[in-house]
């Protein structure tokens, strides 16, 4: 079994009773655990979808200019070492 942590967050108390409610014992951590996977996923999904805009939309054309100096120099920089 991996190792859990315990955690504490700051829930609205309606919603945490409503929660509650809903939700007993060991269910809780499991559910809150699946919502925190699908918000993970779905801000990568938003990431990823951020940075293929920018790679093939020539209005950020500008962000493309900038992105490829950078890894040009880090790639440089990291040469050197």
């Amino acid at each position: 079994m991996p190792i859990t942590k315990r955690v504490l967050y700051s829930i609205h108390p309606d919603v945490l009773s409503r929660f509650n409610a809903l939700f007993k014992g060991r269910e809780r951590s499991r559910v809150i655990e699946q919502f925190m996977l699908k918000a993970i996923s779905e801000r990568e999904n938003e990431v990823v979808a951020a940075a293929k805009l920018i790679e093939t939309d020539p209005a950020f054309s500008q962000y493309r200019e900038v992105s490829e100096w950078a890894d040009a120099h880090a790639i440089d920089t990291l040469a050197n070492f």
